[in-house]
């Protein structure tokens, strides 16, 4: 009896890694059923990625294309260049997304100037320059001019780079951010990539992260040129070398970055898929910004704040603007609070104006409504509108 029991386990052993090596054997190219498998060995998700690191070393051997065509940024990662389009955006002298009138050289005396800055969701990604929020409000109000810094895919951390290199200059009189919640976990990488693994855009970028005392330390961008991210990419060990510990994914999950084979787990097709899975966890944006103690919160926190001493200091007016996604909102009838209620709540108690555009949204039924989305999942030119009308009393002298 001993003996068969012996055998049969002998046989499950062995039927066991005979099932594992066929699986190692299905993963040999990285994906199953299209999606990447672990190890991140070059740290890419899907083709347009992979398209996009094609793209980087043609520029390295040629010049083509050029940093201008990749909207490439040393300093906050991708960033518009002034003048020139983005798609069918149009982008002014400088660097903001066209507005009802030209943006003055110098602000009117007799004009209110607002600065925005943020994500895709202010710079009214998927629809018409006259079609975005912005727009909106600027032809509303002829005494009111809008510069709109955004840039699709920012964090809060690049829209606070972005408004002191390019917003400072245009001495506005507020500044308003856009925030999209879903988007606050930008705030932990500089390999976009590695937070959101189907982002079109495979790009570096800084991110700050915290002192011992809650303040601000920028960790800036890894790279400093297209030829220097072919470089970084070149191995995954100058990956490595290049985000030295600063991204809070890569970290959270190192064997699933580590280079091919430098881990036992790498050479099993189970240990794989479990790889695979354990870089997977606590993607959902809403604990994080519950929990006051977690690093995305304290990171809001304090970004909010440095855009509050920079409103201060040149005697602006700070205005947080929340921008929902559909699912956000979806939440939000469902539950009755928004999962980004308890940040808003903190930066009203540190006296920065909360504008919530999630009351307007679910009164026009957005929550459900097709007409308020494009296909992207960005305001259409009907959400556009709806929140250009939740904020237009603030236009109200």
């Amino acid at each position: 009896m001993k003996r068969k029991r012996l055998v049969a386990l002998g046989l499950l052993l062995g039927s066991g890694l005979i099932t594992d090596q066929i699986l190692l054997s299905t993963l040999e190219d990285g994906y199953f059923r299209g999606r990447r498998i672990a190890p991140f060995d070059p740290p890419v998700f899907y083709s347009e990625q992979e398209t996009l690191l094609r793209q980087i070393e043609r520029h390295a051997r040629t010049g083509q294309p050029d940093e201008v065509a990749l909207s490439f940024d040393a300093e906050l990662g991708w960033a518009p260049t002034p003048g020139v389009p983005i798609g069918d955006m149009t982008v002014d002298w400088a660097g903001c997304r066209l507005s009802a009138a030209p943006l003055p050289r110098e602000p009117s005396p007799n004009s209110v100037r607002i600065v925005c800055v943020g994500c895709s969701f202010t710079q009214g990604e998927e629809v018409a320059d006259a079609e975005t929020w912005a727009y909106n409000l600027d032809a509303a109000s002829p005494r009111h001019e809008f510069a709109n810094l955004a840039m699709g895919a920012y964090g809060l951390d690049q829209a606070l780079l972005r408004y002191r290199r390019d917003g400072r200059p245009l001495e506005a009189d507020e500044i308003w951010v856009g925030w999209l919640p879903s988007a606050s976990l930008r705030l932990l990488t500089v390999w976009r990539p590695a937070e959101r693994h189907w982002a079109k855009l495979a790009r570096f970028k800084p991110r700050f992260r915290l002192d011992e005392r809650g303040g601000l330390i920028e960790v800036p961008n890894p790279v400093n040129s297209i030829k220097h991210m072919h470089k970084v990419m070149s191995s995954q060990e100058g990956f490595l070398a290049a985000i030295d510990g600063n991204d809070g994914w890569v970290s959270r999950s190192s064997e699933a970055y580590a280079p091919t084979g430098s881990h036992w787990l790498h050479r099993t097709g189970l240990g794989r898929m479990a790889l695979t899975l354990y870089e997977h966890r606590d993607r959902d944006v809403a604990p994080w910004l519950l929990d006051e103690n977690s690093e995305v919160f304290r990171l809001l926190l304090a970004i909010m704040g440095a855009f509050q001493e920079e409103a201060t200091s040149h005697g602006a007016h700070l205005r947080l603007l929340v921008l929902p996604d559909q699912a956000a909102l979806q939440a939000l009838a469902k539950d009755g609070r928004g999962y980004w209620s308890k940040a808003t709540e903190a930066c009203e108690r540190a006296g920065i104006e909360v504008i919530d555009c999630s009351a307007a949204l679910i009164t026009a039924g957005a929550a459900e409504a097709k007409s308020c989305w494009a296909p992207g999942g960005h305001y259409s030119a009907e959400g556009n509108r709806v929140v250009a009308e939740s904020l237009r009393a603030l236009l109200e002298p």
